[in-house]
């Protein structure tokens, strides 16, 4: 409907538009006032016809008091026709309270006075009663009635004398306006429509435009449309004599031309390029359709693909490729193009030549046609294969972007949940069922964080972007890390865990993380597919290059005597999401061997398994290490406050999400530091001018200003304050720490944030001091805990020590164990070595049976 007028509006004259339009805004202004006037003077007549009733009615019963006294009729009707002389009143009755019988006179139909004996019905009257009073008595009433008839009437002859004058006033306005329009802008304006009309069809185009009324802007359009016929005129020979000499070139050399707006995605082609296509004589309303569908199909793929490059101004037009006649024949065509693109760098025209190389290529077929052949087939199957290639690469990568991203969201609140649950873990308010649905939530947000882990590993390895990180590991400290890490799993379900090495160096140089990973993935999965039996780590150490003492090849198995695996599960246990069938099948995700493989082959192995159903699993690979003297002795030791003359060190944190700030502050304050909190970038740099911290907690990721560009700033100011900045970020990709650090960042930390990197992070950048709670390192693995050892402690101690563990309240278990003697040493060690492998539940039965054991002694 509204595009219907819109072209019903694009046919009416302007001047009939604009008539209408301002007279229709004048009508309305008029008719507002006239009707604002109308009711104005309506309501001041019904006020003073009402204001006449009221007067007659008041002076009728002051003049008949006398006579209505002494029962006078004569001079009763004689006042009330006095009283009647207006027009306005149509009747007027007498009721005198000693008489039954009331006085009334009323109008005829020919407007005089007459008596009657009944009142006035008609609902339209008007009335107003009044008492009559003589000597201070109420002798009777008298009602007066008028007529709104005549009233009614001058009013409505008064809206129709209105509505007449706008009228006409209307009627004369448009009339005005469209003569003025019509011979000061319509006639001049269609004068010139008519000449460029001409114009247009080849009619006398430099002849002048007729003269007529031109002024103000319509004199400069007059003159600047002929001045534009003449440019068009004198370009128009131009560019025709051009184009003659053009076709002339082109068809003597069999050149076709064509031309792409690319926007509007029209394509023009000349008469040879129809000649080459094998259709001369003929048009087309959609050549490129036409130059697609007649392309050979070999070569369809690649020159598109071309076209994109040159498109995106990646490449030059320069293509060859065949073209299949109606008839069946194969034309060899040659294309050269040039893009012009606009303000933005868009592309907006293609120009183009193209021509027949069709019988140079036949001559070259016929020469070397075996050979051209087979090159021919396998060229055009590289150049598929090499498009489909990069599309899967693009699909891989975006999907290794999407999980990164994802992952960088995800890991960012577990910060908060992991960090904060640890946090609570020493609180002594709680009740013992909170603290065991606190431990749940911990231990949930770290297996929640490994699998996020495993996926984000598998994701930097499609994207090639895991790289090795080596470092210098103590060989033996780490499997027995490793060890000691499922065993709490394999205690569970009573599998027995061994390990064998031998021929081990002091230390290595190698990817610590990515080996522990590797080694932690394969015992973890031996021990969850192994119901009952035994797992054995063994590893075996050769030298390679002894004369050179550099290098050592290690061997690693695994090795389970658990349900095995069949051949059909080996062949397919490495690939992502999948998992063998076994007891523990539904458990993890399906990455851990998969990642593991991608590992070991970035370390230079291979990882290989070896299994039958019934009779275990193996799992092995070896890998080329570089020799070196021992891993630094890690510190145990726990932080427990900053030293006194080191309080008051003042740290600002400046992060988006209020949950990673507040971990911070509850990590931070209590060591004595003086700690503020910024939600982005903007703010941090205010504070910095105004607080002046000692160190920067910035995230990297923040609204209105990130964490890099935050940095920057402050290390442009050379002026103004410059604290230690550690730029803190929720992704995981080793490269973005040199990002980092190149923007002045002095250290680089990734969420979740770990306790002990932070404080060794705080000590590194403050140069600072922590009171710490000391721990012997242990040298070796204890041998296990009993119940006769529990026996040696006090009744009430073992009490207060499975009630702490049931609250995890580690804290307290701390300060249980601190006052015992020496002698117990050895007790106390082996009870800390379970809390370390968080063996709660079986600590507490040991304690359990240490009590009923003495009982039962007792």
């Amino acid at each position: 409907m509204l595009e219907r007028f819109a072209r019903r509006a694009g046919r009416v004259s302007i001047a009939v538009f604009v008539s209408v339009t301002l007279t229709a805004v004048v009508t309305l202004v008029l008719t507002t006032f006239a009707l604002y006037f109308y009711q104005v003077e309506r309501a001041q007549r019904w006020e003073q016809l009402h204001k006449t009733l009221a007067n007659s009615a008041d002076e009728l019963a002051a003049a008949v008091a006398l006579p209505a006294w002494n029962f006078d009729e004569t001079q009763i009707v004689t006042i009330m026709k006095s009283g009647l002389s207006n027009r306005d009143l149509y009747a007027s009755a007498v009721a005198p309270v000693a008489s039954n019988h009331p006085f009334i006179l009323t109008r005829n139909d020919q407007a005089q006075l007459v008596a009657t004996t009944r009142m006035p019905d008609d609902p339209e009257l008007l009335s107003v009663q009044r008492a009559i009073v003589a000597g201070g008595q109420n002798i009777g009433t008298i009602t007066v009635y008028a007529s709104p008839a005549g009233l009614i009437e001058q009013l409505r002859q008064r809206l129709y004398t209105i509505a007449g004058m706008i009228f006409v006033l209307v009627v004369t306005l448009v009339a005005s306006l469209y003569l003025l329009l019509w011979q000061l802008i319509l006639k001049p304006l269609t004068t010139i429509e008519r000449y460029a009309a001409n114009v247009k069809a080849g009619q006398n185009p430099g002849a002048l435009p007729p003269r007529d009324w031109f002024f103000g802007e319509l004199k400069t359009l007059n003159a600047s449309i002929r001045e534009m016929v003449r440019l068009m005129d004198s370009r128009y020979v131009a560019m025709h004599a051009s184009e003659e000499r053009l076709q002339i070139a082109s068809s003597a050399a069999a050149i076709g031309i064509w031309d792409w707006n690319i926007p509007s995605d029209e394509v023009v082609w000349d008469e040879q390029m129809y000649r080459l296509h094998g259709i001369e004589g003929q048009k087309v309303e959609r050549p490129f359709e036409l130059w697609r569908s007649m392309m050979h199909p070999d070569d369809a793929i690649p020159t598109e693909a071309l076209l994109r490059q040159a498109l995106n101004g990646q490449a030059e037009f320069d293509v060859e490729f065949r073209v299949v006649w109606a008839d069946g024949s194969v034309h060899y065509i040659k294309g050269d193009a040039m893009i012009f693109r606009d303000a933005e760098g868009h592309p907006a025209r293609m120009v183009g030549v193209n021509y027949d190389v069709t019988a140079s290529r036949v001559a070259e077929q016929e020469l070397r046609r075996h050979r051209i052949h087979l090159e021919d087939l396998v060229a055009e199957r590289t150049n598929a294969l090499s498009v489909a290639v990069l599309q899967a690469q693009a699909a891989n990568q975006a999907k290794s972007i999407f999980l990164a991203n994802m992952s960088h969201e995800l890991r960012t609140p577990l910060n908060s949940v992991i960090g904060f649950s640890r946090l609570m873990a020493d609180s002594k308010n709680m009740l013992p069922e909170e603290k065991r649905n606190l431990a749940i939530i911990h231990r949930s947000g770290q297996h929640l964080l490994t699998l996020i882990n495993d996926i984000l590993e598998l994701s930097k390895i499609e994207a090639g972007r895991a790289v090795l990180q080596t470092e210098v590991v103590g060989l033996e400290d780490m499997l027995q890390e490793v060890m000691d890490m499922v065993s709490m799993r394999a205690g569970q379900t009573g599998v027995a865990l061994e390990l064998d090495a031998a021929g081990l160096p002091p230390g290595a140089r190698v990817d610590g993380t990515k080996l522990r990973q590797v080694l932690l993935n394969l015992m973890s999965n031996a021990v969850k597919f192994t119901v009952q039996g035994k797992v054995t780590l063994r590893v075996r150490g050769a030298a390679r290059n002894a004369q050179n003492g550099g290098r050592c090849e290690l061997e690693f198995e695994v090795i389970d005597n658990g349900p095995g695996i069949s051949a059909a599960d080996q062949a397919r246990i490495f690939e992502p999401f999948i998992q063998a069938e076994g007891p523990g099948a539904h458990e993890g995700t399906g990455l851990g061997l998969t990642i593991s493989r991608e590992f070991v082959q970035l370390m230079g192995g291979e990882l290989t398994v070896e299994s039958a159903p019934g009779a275990g699993a193996t799992f092995r690979f070896a890998i080329s290490v570089q020799v070196a003297d021992g891993a630094p002795e890690s510190d145990d030791d726990e932080v427990a406050a900053l030293a006194p003359p080191q309080r008051g060190r003042r740290i600002l944190v400046a992060d988006d999400n209020a949950d990673g700030c507040a971990l911070l502050e509850n990590l931070l304050q209590p060591l004595g530091f003086e700690v503020a909190v910024v939600g982005d970038g903007a703010q941090a740099l205010a504070m910095v001018d105004v607080w002046h911290p000692d160190l920067v907690f910035m995230d990297w990721r923040m609204p209105a200003l990130d964490g890099l560009s935050a940095t920057r700033q402050i290390r442009a100011n050379a002026a103004g304050p410059q604290p230690k900045v550690v730029v803190l970020t929720a992704s995981a990709f080793a490269e973005e720490r040199e990002e980092a650090l190149g923007a002045g960042a002095d250290e680089f930390m990734r969420k979740p944030v770990e306790q002990d990197q932070l404080y060794a992070v705080l000590e590194q950048q403050l140069g600072l001091q922590f009171l710490r709670r000391h721990h012997s390192p242990r040298q070796a693995l204890p041998s296990p805990l009993s119940r006769d050892d529990l026996g040696l402690l006090e009744p009430a101690l073992r009490l207060q020590l499975k009630t702490a563990l049931q609250e995890l309240n580690l804290a307290r278990v701390a300060l249980l164990l601190a006052p015992l003697p020496q002698d117990l040493g050895e007790v106390v060690e082996r009870i800390e070595h379970m809390i370390r492998l968080h063996q709660y539940p079986q600590l507490c039965a040991l304690l359990d049976e240490a009590g009923n054991e003495l009982e039962a002694q007792a």
